[in-house]
């Protein structure tokens, strides 16, 4: 199904995987992407786009709806889950590969996130999988 849907909505697939080159969110976001598992502040983000960072935090916000260090560490959630459920990774380990001090402020981020702490979606995840 994936694949007939790509093929009959090529076009919008095509522009969704091309970033425009003068969109400065879609920049942002790229940038965040590429450094997941890296120390980052705003100012980085702002000097790899060229924008002062408090210009950039009012466009990222009008579009959005969120500042930009916000969509950062729900890039990271995504991404802890990504690890949760496709590695192997201690909850710990995953912690420190995302730049969180220490595994229970990535557990208290993750809790606030998803509702859920990080073992239990690991479970979740898993349970499913063993039915399929």
């Amino acid at each position: 199904m994936y694949f007939f849907a790509s093929l009959k909505y090529l076009p919008q697939y095509r522009e969704i995987k091309s970033v425009r080159k003068t969109d400065v969110i879609q920049k942002s976001i790229v940038f965040m992407k590429e450094h997941l598992e890296e120390k980052i502040t705003l100012n980085d983000i702002a000097n790899a786009v060229g924008y002062s960072s408090s210009h950039l935090n009012t466009l990222f916000t009008q579009r959005t709806s969120y500042s930009p260090m916000a969509y950062y560490n729900q890039l990271k959630i995504q991404r802890s889950c990504f690890y949760l459920q496709f590695s192997d990774l201690k909850i710990k380990e995953i912690a420190f590969r995302l730049n969180y001090y220490d595994p229970f402020h990535f557990s208290k981020t993750f809790v606030k996130e998803m509702e859920i702490t990080p073992k239990e979606y690991r479970i979740r995840y898993r349970d499913k999988k063993r039915l399929e």
